[in-house]
């Protein structure tokens, strides 16, 4: 049975959902030694006859027919004013003759749903500080009003938290006449490095930080070498103090600029803060206070924003440290995790074709794990050489190349030896690159016509064979298949080398000459890249007259299933499921869902395209007015006949750098409906609740349910899946990290007002801002500007409509930057955070020719 009131020196171990997550804090922290002011805590079960009084009125009926301010505050005034009946009387008297006759309190809430790791209903609920005996009943109603605030009402809604069980229980703790006071972490919350501990401190009571009153000091201390390592002294003009008689003052402070805890006392503070992160074994915020030189832990609960890292990629503390790059939305346009058996299945297909230059093993250069895959600097330092792996950052992205300028890789994060898996990096370089060499030099120099066409004719031949592939076999045995003939392609990739060596040598030609937004704008629209193709298609189905008159996805979905659209449309529409319907969001994760599989994905591009004004409409045009013109300044220089040749090839086999790709995808399209057929039988055998859960699912423990083992896959899934669940409040996964947590952000630079990025597309732009996490969150209107984190090819459509586009991450051959440049559209990247400085209907200015953005008005 539920006790009432728990001191917080009890023997019990009461529930969360008994007392909250601040009082178990307090309760716990009490049991494990910390110094803790002594009080107790009214249960949720003491508060009952309140509770039932306020949800039997006609005022909380309203509250939940409709949560708005008027509601709320009616309910919340019916609660304050509740008095103690006979027996929470008798039981707060036994209570309080644990105390002095005098003792002033500070009554706090503390609800079963806040101070969590996932919902903090930070500042929402009431402080009362310096209540003296006279005043607890009045101020403990009052910290129970606050659990029906309007903002605690609204954040239980948003985070799909049942009004119903609205309850609460209150801490009534000895209040101490701090001196100094304030809040702690046991990590930096600004660069969420584990090693450092942040301190904000000010004089009197922590109410004055809390409540904005004052700007506390701050002081970042490295934990490992316990040494402050940053001060930054507040304007602490006045403070909050605690009057004898119970209740508050504000009075000025005399010495202000003062700093408010001595170096000593904020090394034991720092001290303290770790032994509350060691005991919860998780990073803690905590509130504590130092009267008469004695330090008290007041509060802790779970820092509930830092980034966790996975403890596959943590050092120890004090060891040689490893520094990553997230690569998920860099290379491939998206930030989302990808499946268990997508990432599986990215990593093998990177180890195959790289061929074990880049390893995805945890101690290579891109290890590869719960769903995302990483760039480990430090081993590719240990790899390659310092020489080499500096001069990649500077080529790889904005961003990357920013970040890395300030950053002493030898010093700090040089590995004391290599790993054995990057010992053979070189050779292997030399080993990938040899098959290319006929094909390139035979590009280059002979025949590039019968290059392509080799190419091409090696692609077909893999489509032919994902057509004969089936479930009937073991499922490894038809991923080795497939990877097979990913090998093929690479050894044609000369191709892509000889287009990439022509556009070099057209850039030398040129040099000097003023002409460089030309040389781009040749490399429009080229043939063999299939994301250009799918665009083409995607704009010549939008602009069939029958399909502008389909006004509904209903609609859409009827025609198409009664084929009753013309014969050219429906022509057309077989012939993009054929070619493109595998493609789509995230499409290199063998689990996302196909646009053959859900047509409706298709509706939703095409209605997302603009056809009366687009950029593809004049791309054509402005690479053959580019051609012009520079061949015209050609003849005048004298290498004119050097440029047509030169030209002739980068045209014809340049567009091919995005083919493996596209290949990559129809392979996985095919593992995609294979392993589904898989799961389906799964299923029917009572292995799978759902056949989608296979993608959740390792090759080896597929493979091992193929062959009839006693294993249990719904446990495996849950096991595999539990890293993933860690994880999952991340929204923005930070773009480099290191093996301690810390982030690192660049520093946009703003010269006179303007943002410097890094130019991908030429041309300037200017429009209304449109700001899109996802493809199809809104509408992107014709003529706006599109800012975006990055994109991969279903962002297609969007493009079609851009006027300009912005990307925080992303280089040149990023989906985004080729596809840009393919349609002619200004855009810079390399602005990461830039979607936290630009609003819709910004009017922004896009300079792609120099990498510079301009909010001209806001």
């Amino acid at each position: 049975m539920n006790k009432k009131i728990y001191p917080f020196t009890t023997k019990d171990s009461p529930l969360l959902s008994e007392v909250g997550g601040k009082a178990k804090a307090l309760i716990e922290t009490t049991k494990a030694g910390f110094l803790v002011p002594s009080g107790f805590v009214l249960s949720v079960d003491f508060f009952n006859p309140w509770l039932q009084e306020i949800k039997d009125s006609s005022e909380w009926l309203e509250v939940l027919l409709k949560v708005t301010r008027e509601q709320c505050e009616a309910v919340k005034l019916k609660a304050a004013q509740l008095m103690f009946n006979e027996k929470q009387k008798v039981a707060m008297e036994e209570a309080l003759r644990e105390f002095e006759v005098g003792t002033v309190f500070a009554v706090r809430s503390s609800s079963p749903e806040e101070d969590l790791e996932g919902t903090s209903f930070a500042g929402m609920y009431e402080t009362l500080l310096g209540i003296t005996t006279q005043g607890l009943e009045q101020a403990i109603a009052s910290a129970f009003s606050s659990c029906f605030d309007v903002r605690v009402m609204e954040y239980k809604k948003q985070y799909n938290i049942d009004l119903e069980n609205t309850c609460i229980a209150v801490i009534v703790q000895k209040q101490i006449a701090s001196d100094v006071s304030g809040v702690g972490f046991s990590l930096n919350p600004n660069n969420n490095c584990y090693d450092e501990v942040m301190v904000n401190a000010s004089f009197g009571l922590g109410e004055s930080i809390v409540s904005g009153v004052v700007t506390p000091d701050t002081y970042i201390i490295d934990s490992i070498k316990n040494k402050i390592i940053k001060k930054k002294i507040g304007d602490k003009q006045t403070a909050l103090w605690l009057k004898d008689d119970g209740g508050t003052i504000q009075k000025d402070n005399n010495n202000s600029d003062e700093q408010a805890l001595t170096d000593q006392q904020i090394l034991e503070l720092t001290e303290l803060i770790k032994k509350c992160e060691k005991y919860y074994k998780k990073p803690m915020d905590t509130e504590w206070a130092f009267e008469k030189d004695i330090l008290y832990l007041l509060q802790s609960r779970p820092i509930t924003t830092y980034i966790p890292l996975f403890p596959e990629l943590v050092t120890k503390p004090g060891e040689k440290k490893n520094i990553y790059i997230d690569v998920m939305g860099l290379t491939q346009g998206f930030t989302e995790s990808m499946s268990v058996l997508g990432i599986e299945l990215w990593a093998r297909m990177l180890d195959d074709l790289k061929g074990g230059i880049m390893p995805t093993s945890l101690d290579g250069a891109m290890p590869a794990l719960h769903g995302r895959q990483y760039m480990n600097v430090s081993n590719i330092m240990a790899g390659w050489g310092s020489f080499a792996t500096k001069k990649f950052l500077k080529s790889y992205d904005e961003n990357v190349k920013k970040i890395f300028e300030d950053i002493d890789l030898g010093k700090e994060y040089k590995p004391a030896q290599m790993p054995e898996v990057m010992k053979k990096t070189k050779l292997n370089m030399l080993k990938m690159i040899f098959p290319m060499i006929p094909s390139t030099i035979k590009a280059k120099f002979s025949d590039y016509k019968e290059v392509v066409e080799e190419y091409n004719m090696t692609a077909s031949r893999i489509i032919e064979h994902l057509k004969i592939l089936n479930s009937n076999k073991n499922f490894s045995e038809i991923v080795d298949f497939t990877m097979k003939d990913l090998e093929t392609i690479m050894n044609t990739m000369g191709i892509m080398i000889a287009g990439m060596s022509a556009f070099s040598s057209i850039k030398k030609m040129f040099k000097g000459k003023d002409v460089e937004t030309l040389v781009t704008a040749l490399g429009m629209d080229l043939e063999g890249n299939p994301t250009s193709q799918m665009g083409h298609l995607l704009f010549k189905l939008a602009s069939y007259d029958e399909f502008q008159a389909t006004k509904s996805v209903e609609a859409f979905m009827k025609k198409i299933k009664e084929k009753s659209y013309s014969k050219e449309f429906m022509n057309d529409y077989v012939e993009y499921l054929d070619k493109f319907g595998a493609r789509g969001f995230m499409e290199i994760d063998v689990a996302s869902k196909r646009v053959y599989e859900d047509p409706t994905l298709l509706y939703e591009k095409l209605t997302n395209i603009n056809i009366k004004d687009s950029q593809i409409l004049n791309v054509k045009t402005k690479r053959e007015e580019a051609y012009k013109k520079l061949l015209a300044v050609a003849k005048i220089g004298g290498f004119d006949k050097k440029f047509e040749k030169q030209a002739k090839i980068y045209q014809a086999t340049f567009g091919y750098r995005e083919h493996p790709k596209y290949m990559i995808v129809m392979i996985y399209a095919k593992l995609h409906d294979i392993a589904l057929e898989i799961g389906k039988k799964f299923v029917q055998e009572g292995r799978l609740k759902d056949k989608w859960h296979i993608f959740d699912l390792h090759v080896n423990e597929i493979v091992c349910a193929q062959k009839g083992e006693d294993i249990d896959l719904k446990r495996i899934r849950d096991e595999n899946l539990e890293p993933y669940k860690k994880v999952a409040h991340i929204k923005d996964w930070p773009l480099v990290i290191d093996s301690r947590g810390k982030i690192f952000k660049p520093k946009i630079n703003a010269e006179d007002g303007d943002l410097v990025g890094a130019p991908i597309a030429p041309g300037v732009a200017r429009g209304k801002a449109k700001v899109l996490r996802t493809p199809y969150e809104k509408p992107l209107n014709s003529g706006e500007i599109l800012v975006t984190k990055a994109t991969e090819p279903s962002w297609t459509p969007i493009f079609i409509n851009a006027a300009g586009v912005i990307m925080e991450v992303g280089g040149p051959l990023q989906h985004g930057g080729i596809i840009a440049r393919e349609y002619g559209i200004p855009c810079v990247s390399g602005m990461l955070g830039i979607m936290d400085i630009v609003k819709d209907g910004d009017i922004l200015e896009v300079d792609g020719s120099n990498g510079i953005v301009r909010i001209i008005k806001e």
